[in-house]
Formats: structure tokens, sequence, C-alpha cells
């Protein structure tokens, strides 16, 4: 059992020996949240719907469609929370495949190395301690950007992770990125871009069902719901 103030008594460490100095990592932060707010919000238009879903009192994942690399930046702005208060879950043999790479993804972009094939488990104490500290986890369950713009088929991993945090999921989707840079592209094409957020998918009444239940029935029967709500923001039903 982890006890929680122990989560609260540090930020997540993703390395364990963060040697960012701390005034660096936070003028950083601010520079690449205010260029992104820019670009975003003026150049790409950016429009947001279903602000009021998201948790103000606790922490909460948010499970999003993914067809670009605008979309981790889009989902983050579109909040309007500073860039400290949102963590993206991110495949670690893409985005920390080199020390380089792997420094600035975790210090400055905050995110979360996960394995898409073995030990996905590992990611989950830092995890937990973000949804402890009362903030946002962002990932694309899809696992991979689509090739076509259309929702793929959800992960496993989702349910998981769903059923480690006992967190809520806030079904969210993404237009126009897939437009302005599909997966192959390297510079965006101006489009306008809209993100909405869903009601919160609460998953109370697995947490006493866990393993007297079939788990892996469970991961599934989350991944649907979730696939649900993302499905809904598509089609405009959820307001």
């Amino acid at each position: 059992m982890i006890n929680k103030s122990d989560l609260l008594a540090k930020m997540p460490n993703l390395s364990g020996e963060n040697i960012t100095p701390k005034l660096l990592q936070k003028s950083v932060q601010e520079v690449i949240w205010l260029s992104s707010t820019a670009v975003y919000k003026y150049w790409l238009q950016m429009e947001c719907q279903g602000l009021e879903h998201l948790p103000q009192d606790r922490g909460y994942i948010i499970a999003a469609n993914h067809s670009s690399h605008l979309d981790g930046p889009a989902v983050i702005t579109a909040q309007g929370q500073h860039i400290s208060q949102v963590y993206s879950l991110a495949a670690k043999d893409y985005f920390f495949n080199n020390p380089t790479k792997a420094w600035l993804c975790e210090n400055f972009l905050n995110m979360i190395p996960f394995k898409r094939k073995g030990k996905f488990l590992d990611c989950i104490p830092t995890c937990q301690q973000v949804i402890a500290q009362k903030k946002a986890i962002l990932l694309f369950p899809e696992g991979t950007r689509s090739v076509t713009g259309k929702l793929q088929t959800l992960k496993p991993g989702l349910g998981i992770l769903v059923m480690k945090l006992r967190a809520p999921v806030v079904p969210a989707y993404i237009q126009g990125t897939y437009q302005a840079l599909p997966k192959g592209k390297y510079f965006p094409t101006r489009y306008p871009i809209r993100v909405s957020f869903g009601p919160p998918r609460e998953f109370n009444h697995y947490w006493m069902q866990q393993n007297v239940i079939d788990n892996h029935q469970v991961y599934r029967e989350i991944v649907n719901d979730v696939y649900v709500g993302i499905e809904e923001l598509m089609d405009g039903s959820t307001r």
C-alpha cells in the first residue's frame, strides 16, 4: 500500500534524479506555455467546449483520440491550465529513445514514459503521485496516431490505469489536428482546431469487483465506456 502523504511529499520525479534547476524548469515551461497558447489560440484559431466537465477537486485522467503530434499541446492549452498541472503518458520507445530527448520530455514537457510492449505497470507509481496531487494525466488510448484521422480501437492499458489509480476519466475529442499535421507530415498547415471535453466517466462500481470477476473483462468494459464517451463528442451529442 502506498502512503498518500508520501506521494504528496514530492513532485513526480521520472528518472529518480532530476538535476534540472527548478528556476530553469519553471522558466522554460512558462515560455512553452505562452508560445503554445499563442500558436493554438491565434494561429490555429482553437476553440474549446466542455471545460465545466473538468474536475476541480481531484486528480483525473483525460482520454482523447489521437491523429497528430499537435494533439497533446492542444488538449493542455484548451484546458486553460498551466503546463505544470497536466502530465502526459508518452511512449518510451518514441519520446525517450535518446538521452537528450528524454531529458527535454521529462523536465519541460511533463511526459511520463510507458512501454507500449512489456511492463506497462512501470509507469503506475509516477501516475499515482500525479493523481494524489490533484493534477491531470493525459493519454491517448489508441496507442498510436491514426493514419486516417478516424477513431481506432482503444487499448486495454486505459482500463488497467483506471483500476490502479481509481480516478475518473474525462473523454476528449480533438478535431482539426489531423488536417493540420497528419502522421508523416513535419510542418503544420493552418487549420481550425476544436477540443471538446465530456462529462467524467466514473468507475467506482468496479473497485469492489476487482479480483472477484475477470480483470480483463473489467478493463475492456472501462475501455468500451470511454470509447462511447469519445464517440458522443464526435457526434456532437454531448454539450
